[in-house]
């Protein structure tokens, strides 16, 4: 390839020195004179010299220089073939026109995770193709949640992710976790291609459930997804599903040529250390001495931004590792701000009367300590409240987070008397404006202690 550009290179010198050289005219008989200045043509033969001499300079020169080339991701497409169908030619036309923009940032947010996705989908022989399964999920958004309830980037429902092994509860949704969920939603294709042997298949019972795929084929006594597909057998969504995935690989093949460009795979520069929970990322960012959002952005599986009671692991930058493992099993106790604290209940005590009394409800107790009813808890035991322990006194003490209306009380009333505005009274309680008021309804008049992002 080098040598041919020299040799177009140099022939296209030739022919410009050819063409303004021109013939030598004869010599007419003259006396012995003084030597003659250079002919014209000698000139034109020693910048022609030059010409070359620079070309050879920016011939060497460009040998060891990387020629700018397409990325095409060469390795997910011959991984898995591509089907000739009309459903797929039609979501070509669409991701290029309409959804041109979205399936672009998609494509380029892909590179941050396309190294684990590689290396989950080796271990488990699966085609390197199915990286790009996200772009129709989630875009590669961890933090993505269906109007179904699926979530993270490989967009798992809760039942199933519990299934493959990754926690979902109050404190962590590792559907959150990019390299946990894509190794457990290896894990789920390899199963699910064993049960179809059919990448189509396969894909549509990744999309609507194994179950209801065979019972499609059953049904219609079907033996592949496009059988289905014609037969209208299977959830709009799941005719559009499995296309749309086809599409998308065929954009992976050949991005320039359809106007899209794929994203360099990036190594992020962090480290995974153990530390101690519960613990803040807010406290944690100090001590790591980085911006809270990048923890939050490192961390997404954290659904409170704290990290869960007991040894934890966390996603740290790089630069940060050694100053937070330094200090794992103590950062807890200097956390003054983590708004969760342990609590001993005391005999007679119920679990309603405590949530009552912190501003909660008896729902977040249970799901923060991992608890099924009220019942499976009684006097002595302990369990974690969303409340910093500094204030958790003052609430006990003041058992006045509701208040029980009055005849004759107004909205305005009784937010005078607990220092609220009827706006704060109206929003901790859910009303609206027109609300009406009766006698012995319970009213919220203190803010829920609950964690939240904005409340560490």
């Amino acid at each position: 390839m080098k040598m041919s550009r020299a040799v177009v290179l140099l022939l296209a010198l030739c022919t410009v020195a050819c063409a303004t050289t021109p013939p030598p005219a004869p010599a007419p008989k003259l006396a012995s004179k003084p030597a003659a200045p250079p002919s014209a043509a000698r000139l034109q033969t020693e910048e022609y010299r030059r010409a070359l001499e620079a070309a050879y300079g920016e011939i060497v020169a460009r040998e060891e220089k990387p020629v700018t080339a397409p990325k095409v991701d060469v390795e997910a497409v011959v991984s898995m073939p591509i089907p000739e169908h009309e459903t797929i030619r039609g979501a070509l036309q669409y991701f290029t026109t309409d959804l041109k923009p979205s399936i672009q940032e998609s494509l380029i947010r892909s590179a941050k995770y396309k190294n684990l996705i590689d290396k989950a989908l080796d271990e488990n022989k699966l085609p390197r193709g199915l990286a790009y399964l996200p772009v129709i999920e989630s875009a590669y958004v961890p933090t993505l949640t269906s109007r179904a309830g699926a979530h993270g980037i490989w967009q798992f429902m809760p039942e199933t992710a519990r299934e493959y092994g990754l926690r979902v509860d109050w404190w962590v949704d590792e559907r959150a976790d990019p390299e946990r969920s894509t190794r457990a939603a290896a894990t789920y294709l390899r199963d699910l291609y064993h049960q179809f042997n059919d990448w189509p298949l396969a894909l549509a019972a990744y999309n609507a459930g194994p179950g209801r795929i065979r019972r499609a084929m059953e049904s219609t006594g079907a033996s592949t997804f496009w059988e289905l597909l014609d037969a209208e057998a299977v959830p709009k969504e799941t005719r559009g599903y499995v296309p749309t995935f086809f599409a998308t690989l065929t954009i992976a093949s050949d991005p320039v040529t359809y106007g899209f460009r794929l994203g360099s795979p990036a190594e992020l520069d962090h480290q995974q250390v153990e530390v101690e929970g519960p613990l803040s990322l807010r406290y944690l960012a100090t001590i790591a001495n980085v911006d809270e959002r990048l923890l939050r952005d490192l961390n997404p599986a954290l659904r409170h931004g704290v990290l869960p009671p007991g040894r934890t692991s966390v996603h740290v930058p790089s630069k940060a590792a050694a100053a937070v493992t330094a200090r794992a099993t103590t950062l807890k106790n200097d956390d003054a701000n983590v708004a969760v604290c342990s609590y001993t209940l005391p005999d007679g005590q119920s679990l309603r009367r405590l949530a009552r009394s912190i501003g909660t409800d008896v729902d977040t107790l249970l799901a923060m300590n991992n608890l099924r009813s009220a019942d499976d808890i009684g006097g002595g035991d302990s369990i974690y409240l969303p409340v910093r322990a500094r204030e958790l006194g003052s609430l006990l003490a003041h058992n006045d987070a509701y208040y029980a209306v009055k005849k004759g009380d107004t909205l305005f009333s009784i937010a005078k008397s607990h220092h609220l505005s009827v706006e704060e009274l109206l929003a901790i309680n859910e009303l609206h404006s027109d609300h009406k008021l009766h006698p012995g309804e319970k009213l919220r008049v203190t803010a829920p202690h609950a964690l939240s992002a904005a409340g560490m």
